[in-house]
Parts: structure tokens; C-alpha cells; sequence
């Protein structure tokens, strides 16, 4: 039963992301057609540039290969998921969860009177209905865990390791006067000063390793109350 559960869940993540990336390469705005939505909304391919976009099209082919390793694990095939599909499923939920709480506690302020605007269109998918889909999936419906150690949560900040080294050096390569330029610290995070860089990426860090043991926790807590 958990696993049937975990293939739908799997698969409303996979077409969510699916339609979503869709609907933000082509400029479709289903919930708003006001310029002003349309000024705040990612679209196009350079929306790939945002950790947002590329954490849920990460998410959504780790459950696309989920799905398929799922349904083999149902027919027989194989006796059991590979540790390093949980791991992937581990980063994939740390960096949507990050996501949701960066947009959620950082930029919500930034928008101000504007802060519906991330819930609009593709964002409503990106901020928050994948990220939440993902936690509840890996948390409750995510099997066989029981093997990942506490040490291993450190592979949920990989995407956040990655993404981190791209943002860096691209604010490097174009610096002004000395300066980050806004067009290239598009979170904000550096803050104009490059020196931030020093307190702002272990902060990041930290924060999405932390994310990343609660949603160990979360699943090995869960997964040993079933045992019981």
C-alpha cells in the first residue's frame, strides 16, 4: 500500500514540475494576465539562472527515476530501492524545502505588498505545492531508509553546494568597481559588499544542512514507528 502511495505521490511531483517548467518556458500565466504578475514571474529559459527553478526540475526527475525503480521494486525485480536513489530523494527534498523557507522568510518581506505575486502561476508549484508534496513524500512514503546514517544527511546540501559555487563565481566574473552587481545578486544575498560572501554561503550552508537532518529525522522517525 505505502509503496502504491509513494509511485502517485511520485508521479503528481513529476507532472507538477512537468506543467509548471512548461507553463514558465512558453510564458503561460494561468492564474494572472496583469503586467504586473507578469513583471515578478520567472519565464523563459533564463529562469534556469534561480535555485528555485533548478531544485524542482531536479525533484522532478529524481521522481520520474523513483517512479521507475518503484514499479520495478513492486513486479519483483529488484529487492529493494538503491541507497543512493534516498539520497538523491534526501537532496531533492532539502533543496525544495529551502525553497519554500527562503521564500517564505526572505524574499516575502523584499515583495512587501507584492508578496502574493511568488504564489502565482508557476511559483504557486515552485514555492510551495512541489516543495510540500516532496516533504510529506519523503517523510511518510519514503521506504527502506533505515540504512542512511546521520552522516550521510550531509548529501542533502549538494544541489545547494553546486548551486552556491555557480552564484559565487558568476557575481565574481561581474563585479562593479569591486562591487556585486543586483543583476547577478539576484537573491540579494551579498548585499552589495562582497566581503558577505564570507558569513553568507557557510550560513546557507548550515542552514540546508540542517534542513536536511530534519528531514532525515523526520523519515527515520517515522519509518521505525512502522517497525514497532
Amino acid at each position: 500500500m505505502k509503496n502504491k502511495i509513494s509511485i502517485a505521490m511520485n508521479s503528481i511531483i513529476f507532472l507538477l514540475v512537468a506543467f509548471a517548467t512548461t507553463c514558465m518556458i512558453f510564458g503561460v500565466n494561468i492564474m494572472s494576465r496583469s503586467e504586473e504578475v507578469r513583471a515578478f514571474t520567472a519565464a523563459n529559459l533564463s529562469a534556469f539562472k534561480y535555485y528555485t527553478v533548478d531544485s524542482n526540475v531536479f525533484a522532478g526527475l529524481v521522481a520520474l527515476v523513483y517512479i521507475c525503480f518503484e514499479i520495478a521494486l513492486a513486479r519483483g525485480k529488484i529487492a529493494r530501492l538503491p541507497k543512493i536513489l534516498h539520497l538523491l530523494r534526501l537532496a531533492a527534498a532539502t533543496g525544495l524545502t529551502l525553497t519554500m523557507l527562503v521564500t517564505a522568510f526572505f524574499l516575502i518581506p523584499q515583495f512587501g505588498e507584492h508578496w502574493y505575486i511568488l504564489y502565482i502561476d508557476n511559483n504557486f508549484f515552485f514555492h510551495l505545492t512541489v516543495p510540500l508534496l516532496s516533504i510529506i513524500t519523503f517523510i511518510i512514503f519514503e521506504p527502506d531508509t533505515l540504512d542512511i546514517s546521520q552522516r550521510d544527511s550531509l548529501f542533502g546540501i549538494i544541489t545547494m553546494v553546486i548551486y552556491g559555487v555557480f552564484y559565487t563565481l558568476n557575481i565574481i566574473a561581474h563585479l562593479g568597481n569591486g562591487h556585486p552587481l543586483k543583476d547577478y545578486d539576484w537573491y540579494g544575498f551579498l548585499a552589495g559588499d562582497i566581503t558577505n560572501a564570507i558569513i553568507a554561503i557557510p550560513a546557507m550552508l548550515l542552514i540546508t544542512w540542517g534542513i536536511s537532518l530534519a528531514l532525515w529525522a523526520g523519515n527515520r522517525c517515522n519509518n521505525r514507528r512502522n517497525m514497532i
